[in-house]
């Protein structure tokens, strides 16, 4: 099941949408609509979305800057407008697809049909690193014991110290490892994968896209869910429902 939300400043799309949603693509859930970008972003991190249908013309923030405000995009897009002179722009934003008011129920089969494509395509992606990780995972423990940890790399294992791992960026498929010294190292690893080898030698996960090394933090700044200042200068956005968890973790 496809989980969707929808945002449109008019009351009359919205409607109209949802109810050919629920007639024409039964894979499609609808978790929430909303008529104001500024409580959709609220809720974006909770509600987890596989798909948003986004209007472009909206008041105080349009669709784009939507998308510019969401941050790091886990979740598909297809732009709805009645204007047809942003397709580009939509196109250069690597939108699944863009939709003209109102909307052809033809069309709109049509946009789903190729997302359950892409999503099936990305299972199968994910699929094989999952049975990369099962292979190289026998080496995780004998090397967390001794202080490294292995990572999968084109030529084998590539064995890092723990010690020098500030920070981990989750980008996509890959995590992306920022070590002491300025170094970065790619590993072909999820950031799920990533901390599931990691969360017990001293690390947490701050953000659905960070994990931190507890022993580089050098500041916390308050915040609705707060920053964290790293060895390296780097500032950490922590989650706003991770935070009342990471306070009791570093306070132990």
């Amino acid at each position: 099941m496809i989980q969707a939300i929808i945002l449109d400043d008019e009351e009359i799309a919205l409607k109209a949408l949802e109810e050919k949603l629920g007639k024409y693509c039964p894979d499609v859930q609808v978790l929430k609509i909303f008529s104001n970008p500024k409580v959709a972003l609220e809720e974006l991190e909770d509600l987890k979305p596989d798909l948003i249908f986004l209007d472009i013309e909206m008041p105080r923030i349009n669709g784009f800057n939507f998308l510019k405000k969401a941050g790091r995009l886990e979740f598909e897009v297809i732009f709805t407008t009645a204007y047809s002179q942003y397709a580009i722009e939509a196109l250069r934003l690597s939108a699944l697809d863009f939709l003209l008011k109102p909307i052809d129920p033809k069309e709109l089969v049509n946009s789903i049909t190729r997302l359950k494509e892409k999503l099936g395509n990305k299972s199968k992606v994910e699929g094989q690193f999952e049975e990369q990780i099962n292979l190289y995972s026998q080496y995780q423990q004998p090397a967390v014991q001794i202080g490294k940890i292995a990572l999968p790399v084109l030529s084998g294992l590539e064995f890092i110290d723990i010690s020098e791992i500030i920070r981990i960026q989750g980008e996509n498929v890959y995590s992306v490892f920022y070590l002491t010294g300025g170094k970065t190292f790619v590993a072909s690893l999820t950031l799920k994968e990533t901390d599931a080898m990691l969360n017990r030698a001293g690390f947490y996960r701050v953000h659905k896209s960070f994990i931190i090394n507890l022993k580089h933090i050098v500041r916390y700044i308050k915040g609705e869910g707060g920053v964290v200042i790293m060895s390296d200068g780097a500032e950490v956005e922590i989650s706003r429902r991770n935070k009342a968890d990471f306070l009791k973790t570093i306070s132990r």
